[in-house]
C-alpha cells in the first residue's frame, strides 16, 4: 500500500494504526536480520503512538494526513533521544537532544516512527556500511549495494517495513538509493525543506547543495510528504512562507519532455539507456512532446564546478590547520603529475581559498542562467540517475574503485557523480521513479529534473509517468520478496 492509502484506511476504520505498525515491526523482525536496514529500532515507542492514535481517532479528534502510518527515518536526521552517528564510531553514544524538524513536521501530521535506517560513514559512498552497525545489503541481491548515503531509508520501503522515509542528498543520496531499490525520491529545490537537525554540530547556517526530501514506494505519495516538510522554520518563519507555483502539466498530455540517455562524461549502461528510452516513448504514446536532445551546458565544464563546490561544502568542516595541511601537501603530490587524480581534485576542492570558491560560484550563476533559458523551452529532462543497476558491495578505497557498465566497459567510481551533480550544482528539482528494470531484474530508476522551484512539475511528472509505466508493465515500484 501506499502511503495515502494506509492513511486513508486507518481513518476509515479498515485497519489500525496497531495494526499497521504491528504489520511493519513483523516485517523488520522476519527480514531485518538479513537486510540489516534498521540500525535503531524503537518498537515499544511506536507501539506506543499507535495506540494514542487509535485512541484520538476513536474519540472524533481531528488527525493529521498521515494519522497513523508507520515510518522510518534516515539515521543521520536527528531523532530526540536516539543516535544520530553518521557511522562514525567515535559518536556511537550520541543521542540528539531533539527532533529535526522534517521529524516534528512528519509527527505533527501523524506518523508514527517505528527506527532509523543505516547509512555510511558520514553520509558520503554510495553503499551503506559503518563501523557502528555494519552493512546493509539491497533487497533484490543481497551481494548488491542498496545505494548510500540513503541506503537503509530505500530499503526500508522496498522491503514492506515503513510506508514513507525521509533523505537527505547532496551527491545522489536520495536518488541512488532510489534507483538501485526501486523506490521514488524527491531532491527539492535547494533551500525549501530545512536541514535543522541534520548537522554533526550545532552550526544553524544551510549547507550548500545539502538538501532533505521525502521517499516512497510511490511517486503518488510525493506531494503530501514533500508538502509536510517542506517551508520555512525558525526564525525565517517569521519573514516569508513557501507558495510554489502548480505543476505546468497535470498529466502527461502535452508536456515537452527533453530526453538525455547517454553523455560522454559518464557513461551509462546499455539497461538503463534502454529503460529511459523505453519511458520516452511511453510518454510520447501518452501525448507528451519527446525529443532527444543535449545537455544545456557544457557537460564536462559543469561537472568540474560541482566537483569543486561540492567538495568546498565538504571541507567546511576542516579546520583551519587540517586544511592547511592537507593543501600543501596535495600541490607537493600533484606536482609531480600532469594528471590531476580524483584524490588530488577532491583534496583541492576541499581546501580551495575564498576567492577560489566565490569564482566557481560565478560560474554556477552563468550555469543556472543556461538551465533557466533551456526550460523556457522543456518542462522536464528525463534522464538516468545513475549509470548502471546496483553493483556489488566493494570495500576498496573509494578512488580504487570502479563501477562495471557491461560491454567490457568501466568507470570511475567518482565518476556516477555526473549524474546527481547535473540537478544538484544548479539547484534544481529532480524526482526519481522506477522504469523498467534491468535484463537481470535489478531495478533502474528514471530521473526526473524540472526549473528551478518547479518541484510541483516534477513530481506530477513522475506520477503520470510511473502510472503509464504501471499501465504497460514497464515500471513502477514492484515488491523484491514475498
Amino acid at each position: 500500500m501506499t502511503a495515502t492509502e494506509t492513511a486513508d484506511a486507518i481513518r476509515s476504520g479498515a485497519i489500525s494504526s496497531s495494526e499497521a505498525v504491528d504489520a511493519s515491526l513483523a516485517r523488520i523482525a522476519a527480514l531485518d536480520g538479513e537486510l540489516n536496514a534498521v540500525c535503531v529500532l524503537l518498537d515499544e515507542a511506536a507501539r506506543s503512538q499507535a495506540a494514542q492514535a487509535d485512541e484520538k481517532l476513536a474519540s472524533g479528534e481531528a488527525v493529521g494526513p498521515l494519522h497513523g502510518v508507520p515510518m522510518t527515518v534516515k539515521e543521520g536526521i536527528d531523532v530526540a533521544g536516539t543516535p544520530s552517528t553518521w557511522g562514525y564510531e567515535d559518536r556511537r553514544h550520541h543521542s540528539a537532544e531533539a527532533d529535526a524538524t522534517v521529524v516534528s513536521r512528519l509527527r505533527d501530521a501523524g506518523a508514527v516512527l517505528v527506527g532509523k535506517t543505516n547509512v555510511p560513514v558520514a553520509l558520503a559512498d554510495w553503499q551503506s556500511n559503518n563501523p557502528v552497525y555494519g552493512r546493509t545489503v539491497n533487497p533484490w541481491n543481497t551481494d548488491r549495494t542498496p545505494g548510500g548515503s540513503s541506503g537503509g531509508s530505500a530499503v526500508s520501503l522496498a522491503a514492506g517495513y515503513a510506508s514513507i522515509e525521509t533523505g537527505s542528498d547532496i551527491g545522489g543520496s536520495l536518488r541512488d538509493p532510489a534507483h538501485f531499490c526501486g523506490v521514488t525520491a524527491h531532491k527539492p529545490t535547494w533551500g525549501l525543506v530545512p536541514l535543522t537537525g541534520h548537522a554533526l554540530d550545532t552550526n544553524l547556517r544551510p549547507i550548500d547543495l545539502s538538501v532533505i526530501g521525502p521517499m516512497a514506494r510511490s511517486a503518488t505519495d510525493l506531494p503530501l510528504l514533500f508538502d509536510t516538510m517542506a517551508g520555512p522554520d525558525g526564525t525565517e518563519a517569521h519573514g516569508y512562507r513557501l507558495d510554489l507555483p502548480p505543476p505546468r502539466r497535470g498529466s502527461l498530455f502535452g508536456l515537452r519532455i527533453a530526453v538525455v540517455a547517454q553523455e560522454n562524461v559518464c557513461a551509462v549502461s546499455p539497461d538503463v539507456q534502454a529503460s529511459i528510452r523505453a519511458a520516452a516513448t511511453l510518454a510520447a504514446d501518452a501525448g507528451a512532446h519527446v525529443e532527444e536532445v543535449p545537455l544545456p551546458v557544457d557537460t564536462e565544464y559543469s561537472h568540474d564546478v560541482y566537483i569543486r563546490i561540492l567538495r568546498s561544502a565538504f571541507g567546511s568542516g576542516l579546520s583551519p590547520d587540517e586544511a592547511r595541511s592537507l593543501r600543501t601537501k596535495t600541490l607537493r603530490e600533484a606536482a609531480s603529475t600532469a594528471n590531476q587524480s580524483w584524490r588530488t581534485r577532491v583534496a583541492l576542492a576541499s581546501t580551495m581559498s575564498h576567492e577560489e570558491w566565490l569564482a566557481a560560484d560565478l560560474e554556477r550563476s552563468n550555469i543556472r542562467r543556461q538551465w533557466a533559458s533551456f526550460f523556457e523551452n522543456y518542462d522536464i529532462v528525463l534522464c538516468p540517475a545513475a549509470p548502471t543497476a546496483a553493483w556489488p558491495h566493494d570495500d576498496a578505497d573509494r578512488f580504487d574503485r570502479t563501477i562495471a557498465i557491461g560491454d567490457g566497459r568501466t568507470i570511475g567510481y567518482y565518476e556516477q557523480l555526473f549524474w546527481a551533480g547535473i540537478s544538484t550544482l544548479p539547484y534544481l528539482p529532480s524526482t526519481v521513479i522506477a522504469g523498467a528494470p534491468a535484463a537481470d531484474g535489478l531495478p533502474i530508476g528514471l530521473q526526473l529534473i524540472g526549473p528551478h522551484m518547479g518541484d510541483r512539475t516534477t513530481m506530477q511528472a513522475a506520477i503520470s509517468l510511473e502510472a503509464q509505466l504501471r499501465e504497460h508493465d514497464a515500471g513502477g515500484f514492484r515488491a523484491p520478496r514475498p
